[in-house]
């Protein structure tokens, strides 16, 4: 019943914040893993934020602030809405449909939006980058400030990944959530709140972190490579057999 669903959801959260903290804990063990091509990727994703600080920030900034301040606030009203909102709806209908991997998804990004949302406040203590309306320029780092990553930005885009990983990625849920998620930032960026790098970094942050959460526990889903049986009457000798696949 709904009551049964819902321990168990409960359950599975707190299972996974365990486990979720001590696979995030023993990544510097796996680096053996990273291939060249990871570290290429991570390269040039990460490189975007400071060649968008130094190149795109301004001019973003002058065109976003054609926004009016109740046109921005609506934007960051309907993407933090509606990527949050579906959420809920996605838990809803996996209860109703009894579809775990629904729920369960829908978790993970809860604990993913969690997890983001620490990561952008020790950001912001680290990095004390001063706002565009503070009006010292988009390199204004180190200074005390809030800017750099957005507090209300990140949240979306953990929950944008989120709602593409329910739907497998599917374009039709993957753009939306993402273009909503986009939305918020250019409302915050409207209201003068944060440069588009703090955007950028904020993508970077929310939707990584999620897809970091949902790779672990896909990890964990995966068979063990070591197999024991019992060895059956009539075999030659009565024990164990023990497999190992690698």
């Amino acid at each position: 019943n709904l009551f049964h669903l819902l321990a168990d959801d409960g359950s599975y959260l707190l299972h996974s914040l365990y486990s979720d903290t001590g696979d995030i804990l023993k990544l510097p063990l796996r680096i053996q893993e990273v291939t060249l091509v990871d570290i290429l990727t991570a390269t040039v994703i990460i490189g975007t934020i400071p060649a968008t600080i130094y190149g795109l920030d301004d001019p973003l900034r002058r065109n976003a602030k054609n926004i009016s301040d109740g046109t921005a606030g609506h934007l960051t009203a309907i993407g933090q809405g509606t990527t949050m909102g579906s959420l809920g709806v996605i838990y809803g209908w996996g209860l109703y449909s009894r579809n775990d991997e629904a729920r369960h998804a829908v978790l993970t990004g809860v604990e993913g939006i969690g997890l983001s949302s620490l990561l952008t406040v020790g950001i912001k203590a680290a990095f004390g980058r001063k706002r565009p309306n503070a009006g010292e320029g988009p390199r204004a780092f180190f200074k005390s400030g809030q800017s750099f990553i957005s507090g209300d930005t990140t949240p979306t885009f953990a929950a944008a990944a989120t709602i593409s990983e329910a739907f497998d990625y599917h374009w039709w849920a993957a753009v939306p959530a993402y273009s909503l998620a986009v939305m918020t930032g250019v409302g915050r960026m409207g209201k003068d709140a944060h440069w588009a790098s703090d955007i950028l970094g904020s993508a970077l942050v929310g939707a990584g972190t999620t897809e970091l959460l949902f790779y672990l526990h896909r990890q964990r889903e995966k068979p063990t490579s070591l197999i024991i049986l019992p060895m059956l009457p009539g075999q030659r000798a009565p024990g164990l057999s023990v497999g190992f696949n690698w």
